[in-house]
C-alpha cells in the first residue's frame, strides 16, 4: 500500500476505482431504501446511500487534482481496488447481495451484507488514511472524512443486527452474517480469477504438474533406470562360458 501512494499513476487509478465503487454502491443502497418497510432502516439506508455518492465525489475530485498536475493512470484499467461486481449475478458493487434481491432475501440478510462490507471498508480506508498522512497529505483528509462515515455505517448496521437478535431472531442474524462472510470470500476468489487469469492459470498449471505430471515423470525415469540395469546384466557374457 505504501508503494501505491508513492506512485502517482497508481494513486490516480486507485482513486478512480474507489469513486466508481462508491457511486455504484450508493445508487444500489438508495434503491434498497425505497423498498424497505421499516422507517428506521429506511432512514439509515437513505443517509448511507447519500454518503456513498458523496464519497464518490470526493474521490473523483482528488483524482482530478492529480490529473491537473499532469498525472495519467496506468495503461491497464484492471486495478486491484476496483471492487465493482461486473457481471457477477445477484451481487452489488461491493460484491454483496444486490438490492434487487432485498424482497426475496429480506432485510436481515441485506443489513448483514452491508455490515460485513462496511467493516471491511472501514479497515481499508483507515489503512489508506494512515499511509496518505505521510505520503499524500493532500489526499489524507479525503480518507479521514470518509472514514468517519464508514464508522457510522458499521455502527448502525451492528445496532440493527443487535436489535433483531434481541427480538428473537438470533439464528437468522447468525445465518445472514455467515452467508455475508462466505460471499465475500467467494467474490474475492472470483475477482482474483478475473484480474489475474494468466497468473492464476500459471499457478494452477504448476500445482497440476507438481501433483500429477511430476510424480509420473519420476516413476517413468526410475523404470527406465531399472530396465537399463537389467538389460546390462542380461547382455553380459557368462564368465564361465566356453571353459567347460
Amino acid at each position: 500500500m505504501r508503494r501505491l501512494w508513492r506512485d502517482p499513476a497508481r494513486a490516480l487509478a486507485t482513486l478512480i476505482s474507489f469513486s466508481n465503487t462508491e457511486e455504484d454502491g450508493g445508487r444500489d443502497i438508495l434503491a434498497a431504501a425505497e423498498r424497505v418497510q421499516c422507517p428506521t432502516l429506511r432512514g439509515h439506508l437513505a443517509r448511507h446511500g447519500e454518503d456513498e455518492l458523496r464519497h464518490a465525489a470526493l474521490f473523483r475530485a482528488a483524482a482530478e487534482g492529480l490529473r491537473a498536475r499532469g498525472v495519467a493512470p496506468p495503461s491497464s484499467s484492471n486495478h486491484r481496488y476496483d471492487l465493482r461486481r461486473g457481471d457477477v449475478e445477484a451481487l452489488d458493487s461491493h460484491g454483496f447481495l444486490s438490492s434487487r434481491l432485498l424482497d426475496t432475501e429480506g432485510e436481515v440478510a441485506y443489513v448483514a451484507m452491508l455490515h460485513v462490507a462496511e467493516s471491511r471498508a472501514r479497515d481499508l480506508f483507515a489503512a489508506h488514511a494512515h499511509e496518505t498522512g505521510a505520503l499524500a497529505p493532500d489526499i489524507a483528509p479525503v480518507f479521514l472524512e470518509i472514514l468517519r462515515d464508514e464508522k457510522y455505517h458499521v455502527a448502525y448496521t451492528a445496532r440493527l443486527l443487535h436489535d433483531w437478535r434481541a427480538a428473537g431472531r438470533t439464528r437468522e442474524v447468525a445465518r445472514a452474517l455467515r452467508r455475508a462472510r462466505s460471499s465475500r470470500a467467494l467474490v474475492a476468489w472470483r475477482q482474483l480469477g478475473l484480474r489475474g487469469a494468466a497468473k492464476f492459470g500459471h499457478v494452477l498449471l504448476l500445482v497440476q504438474y507438481t501433483l500429477t505430471v511430476a510424480p509420473f515423470a519420476l516413476l517413468a525415469r526410475l523404470r527406465r533406470k531399472d530396465s537399463a540395469g537389467w538389460a546390462e546384466v542380461t547382455d553380459t557374457a557368462d564368465p564361465l562360458e566356453g571353459q567347460a
